[in-house]
C-alpha cells in the first residue's frame, strides 16, 4: 500500500501571473507582480507550530518561533508565480572544493560494510519513505572523544584547524549527528568528499548554534532537537574540517558525532542503462512500470517547477523520502513557503535537516537522463505549521528558492469536490518527477493512529478526499506532494493503496481548504 497523487486537469493555467482576491463575501481584484524581495521571508509573517491537537488547530508544542500574522486570510484562490533570476547573485554557499583553503591531513574513522543493512520496503500509508539507518560511531560518543581525535594545524593568520574523514561502508550518501555543547560562532564548518569530485557544503558555527536554539525553542530539549544534520554529499564518506580563528582556543570547541545516518537507497541521479530484449530501464527509485514520466507532460510544465523531492531525517535518527511544493502567497514577494504532509515532517529538528532536490525530472520526455537544471538547497526550513488532524505542515526554506521554480498557486473554496477531475506531481520512491491523473471519487474522515492511516466515509465537511486515477499511481515516497485543479493546489497526500495491479484502488489527499482555514491561509493571503 502507498500514498500519493492525483488526476487530469480541467483547465489551462493562466499564461499571466495574476492575482486572484476573492474575499469570503466574494469579491475579487488584481494585482502585478513586483520586484523580487531580498529574499527567505522577504514579507512573510510568523506561524505557530502546532501538532493539531486533535483539531487541526495548530496548538504550540515546546514554544513559538515567530508570531502568526494577524487576521483571518484576505484571499482564497490565487495563481502561480515564478521565481526570477536574482538581480546580483550571492556569494556560494556550496563552494567549489579546489577554492577552499589548503587543508590539513585529515584523521580517517571507518566503519566496515553494512553487510546487514536494512533494504528499502514500501511503507504503509501515513508514514514517509525509510531510505537509511543510523549507525553508532563508538569512538566519538562524547565531545573528549572528538577532542582527543582531532590534530589541530596551525593556519598563516594565526589560526587553526583540523579534519576528520569519516566512512560508512556500503552507504550511497551519509550525514553525521553533530551534538553541540560548545561551538564558537566564529568557527568554520566545511564538508567535502576526499575524492574531491563535487562542491562541498560550508557553514559557521554560529549558524549551527542558531539552528539547534531553534530546534529547542519549538520542539522542547529533545534529543533529536539538539543534533546538527550535515548535508549529504552521495558517497560512503564525508570529511568534516572545522577551522577555528586566531585567539579562539580548541578548548572552546567540545561537540560529539555520536552516530550517522546512513542511506542504503542510491539517492543519485539516475543514469543511462543499457537496453536489452524484455528489459525496462529503470530509474533512481526504481518506480513501479505504470508511473509517468512528468517530462512528457508539457501541459503541467508550470506546475511541475513547483514539486521537489525531500530527504531529511527525522526524530529517529532515520533517512526519509517525501514530496512537497512551493506556494504563492498574496504579496508576491517570492517567500518559499513550503507545503507537504504532517507524517513527513512535524518538528523543527526535521525541518532543520531537509533537503530539497528541484527540477529533479528527466532531461526529455522518457530519457531516463536527468535534467541539467537539478539543483539542490541543503539549509534546511522553518517550521510554521504543523497539524497531524490535516496531516498537514508548512515550512519556509531557509533560502530563496532556485531561479525558474514556480511558487504554485492554489485554491482554498473546496473546489475538490466529488467527481472533480484532479492530477498530481510526485516523486514516488524518490524517483524523477512523475504524474498522475485522475477524479475525486468521495469525501473521507481520516485520522493517524500509531504510524497508520485509518479512514472511513465521510462528507463534505470531512478534512480528506479519496482519488482513484485514471493514469499512473503514487508510491512510497509520494507523500506529501500535491494534487491540482486548473493550476492550483487543492491537497496534499496522505496515503493510500493505488498500485500498477490493483485496479480500484485509491489515494487520500488532505483537502488543502481546510488546512487553510485552520491557519496556514494567515501566511499565505495577508
Amino acid at each position: 500500500m502507498h500514498w500519493w497523487i492525483q488526476g487530469r486537469r480541467i483547465s489551462s493555467l493562466c499564461a499571466s501571473l495574476v492575482l486572484v482576491l476573492l474575499t469570503a463575501c466574494g469579491g475579487g481584484g488584481s494585482s502585478s507582480v513586483p520586484d523580487p524581495g531580498p529574499g527567505p521571508g522577504g514579507g512573510g509573517g510568523g506561524g505557530t507550530v502546532g501538532d493539531g491537537g486533535g483539531n487541526g488547530g495548530g496548538t504550540p508544542v515546546g514554544g513559538t518561533e515567530i508570531n502568526p500574522p494577524p487576521g483571518p486570510p484576505t484571499a482564497h484562490v490565487l495563481d502561480s508565480l515564478i521565481m526570477p533570476t536574482p538581480q546580483s547573485a550571492a556569494a556560494p554557499k556550496e563552494v567549489a572544493v579546489a577554492s577552499m583553503a589548503v587543508r590539513p591531513k585529515a584523521i580517517n574513522l571507518a566503519l566496515p560494510q553494512w553487510s546487514d543493512a536494512p533494504t528499502v520496503v514500501m511503507p504503509m500509508p501515513g508514514m514517509p519513505m525509510q531510505i537509511g539507518a543510523p549507525r553508532a560511531l563508538s569512538s566519538l560518543q562524547s565531545a573528549g572523544d572528538l577532542a582527543r581525535t582531532l590534530r589541530w594545524t596551525q593556519t598563516p593568520d594565526g589560526g587553526q584547524v583540523a579534519a576528520i574523514s569519516i566512512t560508512s561502508g556500503g552507504a550511497h550518501g551519509l550525514r553525521l549527528g553533530l551534538v553541540v555543547d560548545s561551538l564558537p560562532d566564529s568557527a568554520q564548518i566545511r564538508l567535502y568528499r576526499k575524492d574531491r569530485s563535487q562542491t562541498g557544503f560550508e557553514t559557521t558555527g554560529k549558524a549551527i548554534n542558531e539552528a539547534i536554539a531553534r530546534n529547542r525553542r519549538v520542539d522542547g530539549d529533545t534529543q533529536a532537537a539538539s543534533i546538527w544534520w550535515t548535508p549529504d554529499l552521495g558517497a560512503e564518506e564525508v570529511t568534516l574540517e572545522i577551522g577555528l580563528p586566531a585567539g579562539v582556543p580548541s578548548s572552546q570547541l567540545r561537540i560529539a558525532i555520536p552516530t550517522l545516518t546512513h542511506a542504503y537507497a542510491n539517492l543519485a541521479l539516475p543514469m543511462e542503462v543499457e537496453l536489452r530484449e524484455n528489459y525496462v530501464p529503470r530509474n533512481v527509485g526504481d518506480a513501479a512500470n505504470c508511473e509517468l514520466d512528468a517530462s512528457c507532460a508539457d501541459q503541467y510544465a508550470t506546475e511541475r517547477n513547483a514539486v521537489a523531492r525531500m530527504t531529511y531525517v527525522g526524530s529517529d535518527s532515520r533517512y526519509y523520502y517525501c514530496t512537497g511544493s512551493l506556494l504563492n502567497n498574496t504579496k508576491l514577494d517570492y517567500t518559499p513557503y513550503f507545503l507537504s504532509a504532517n507524517h513527513c515532517i512535524s518538528t523543527q529538528a526535521s525541518a532543520t535537516s531537509l533537503r530539497t532536490d528541484w527540477f529533479f525530472r528527466s532531461a526529455s520526455c522518457n530519457s531516463f537522463e536527468p535534467s541539467a537544471q537539478t539543483k539542490a538547497l541543503q539549509r534546511g526550513a522553518t517550521l510554521l505549521y504543523a497539524a497531524v488532524a490535516t496531516d498537514t505542515t508548512l515550512m519556509r526554506l531557509n533560502e530563496a528558492a532556485p531561479a525558474g521554480v514556480t511558487l504554485a498557486g492554489w485554491d482554498a473554496r473546496g473546489t475538490a469536490v466529488t467527481g472533480t477531475a484532479i492530477y498530481g506531481l510526485h516523486h514516488p520512491q524518490g524517483d524523477l518527477l512523475k504524474y498522475s491523473e485522475g477524479q475525486v471519487q468521495s469525501y473521507r474522515n481520516c485520522s493517524l493512529n500509531g504510524g497508520s492511516l485509518i479512514c472511513d466515509a465521510g462528507n463534505a465537511q470531512s478534512d480528506f478526499v479519496n482519488v482513484g486515477w485514471s493514469k499512473g499511481i503514487t508510491e512510497g515516497g509520494s507523500s506529501g506532494s500535491p494534487i491540482f485543479v486548473a493550476g492550483r493546489v487543492v491537497g496534499t497526500l496522505s496515503g493510500g493503496s493505488s498500485s500498477c495491479t490493483a485496479k480500484g484502488s485509491s489515494d487520500v489527499y488532505s483537502r488543502f481548504d481546510k488546512a487553510f482555514g485552520s491557519q496556514i491561509g494567515n501566511w499565505l493571503a495577508q
